[in-house]
């Protein structure tokens, strides 16, 4: 199954014609895997693709072989946990887990990634559906992330959570916020070294996890479902100053209740309990830091940019530029550029 794609679905819709042509003219020499049999992974990285089709039958592809079974659905699979960092995107349909206790359903687009200790059961629709599965070992994991710096905080936290979360139970449950981002096509590449293993592979599959997790924090919103509080407060606060920062213009405390679904006293809470100030101290904060950014580099007036940070009172923004910075806005500009625009 050395055939190349261009992205992971190409791959599942080649398989999905590749399986029931050979079902039909070779039954007889398919492996069958028992129900009873989990995902296993060799070595510190490994893809697993699994098809799964409305008649209860799963087939799932690896480098070392095809393999399906038939399963009674819809079903439920056995409770486990793995040795190992299990990541899963839904290619195709949708998937569904019980995780942490809760039923949990997966669209299309959605990733997963479960932590070594996270118990875990399949639950098996009858629909259906195409699911990646990257598996890598904590070691692996370890040195990969190491290997990575970083000052972003929610690339920081991302990788500490695939890193050193230990002591509880606790899987990402990611989706996109563009859209297609190119991600398939990177899963793909993925996919497409674990199999050849030319020289080099380890590297190129090293660096496409790096850029797969890059891509992670900036295309897609990340909720953490854990049994530590802080975990989740800390997702919710990198997630929240991430969308600020992006809508720091015109960003109020109703459109956030709205994206992020809860009360505006509890960003308070969050913000003032590891940021040391408030939602409106926050904002403010960062729209003069945006106008210091401008006023340093852009030639237009201070009107035009007191505009651009979110306010159209001139008044009220000098006012706030010099609580904050000591100096006026005109007097910031003289001594940080050559521009003459008042």
């Amino acid at each position: 199954m050395t055939e190349l794609f261009s992205d992971i679905s190409e791959r599942c819709r080649y398989y999905r014609n590749f399986y029931n042509l050979w079902q039909k003219q070779q039954a007889e020499e398919l492996t069958w895997q028992t129900p009873s049999v989990e995902r296993n992974m060799p070595g510190s990285f490994s893809t697993l693709l699994y098809l799964y089709d409305r008649d209860g039958m799963q087939y799932s592809f690896s480098r070392r072989e095809i393999r399906c079974r038939h399963n009674a659905s819809p079903g439920q699979g056995h409770f486990h946990r793995h040795q190992y960092v299990e990541l899963f995107y839904v290619v195709e349909g949708s998937f569904e887990q019980i995780l942490l206790g809760e039923h949990q359903h997966f669209e299309q687009g959605e990733i997963v990634i479960t932590d070594r200790n996270c118990e875990h059961a399949d639950y098996l629709t009858g629909q259906r559906s195409a699911v990646l599965f990257l598996c890598l070992s904590p070691e692996y994991v370890d040195s990969l992330l190491d290997a990575y710096e970083t000052t972003d905080n929610l690339q920081s936290f991302l990788f500490h959570a695939l890193s050193r979360q230990k002591q509880e139970q606790s899987f990402l449950r990611l989706r996109t916020i563009s859209g297609a981002s190119g991600i398939e096509r990177l899963l793909e590449q993925l996919v497409q070294e674990d199999y050849g293993r030319a020289p080099g592979w380890e590297a190129i599959v090293k660096g496409n996890l790096i850029r797969l997790f890059s891509l992670l924090c900036t295309d897609y919103t990340l909720i953490l479902h854990s049994s530590s509080q802080e975990a989740k407060e800390k997702v919710l606060l990198y997630e929240l100053e991430r969308y600020i920062r992006l809508h720091r213009g015109d960003v109020t405390a109703g459109k956030l209740e709205e994206v992020f679904h809860y009360h505006r006293n509890y960003f308070n809470l969050v913000l003032k309990k590891y940021r040391g100030i408030g939602f409106q101290e926050y904002v403010q904060k960062l729209r003069i830091e945006y106008a210091c950014e401008l006023l340093s580099a852009a030639n237009i007036s201070v009107r035009q940019i007191a505009a651009m940070v979110g306010y159209t009172n001139n008044s009220f923004f000098h006012h706030l530029f010099q609580k904050y910075v000591g100096v006026s806005p005109g007097e910031y500009r003289r001594r940080n550029s050559q521009g003459s625009f008042d």
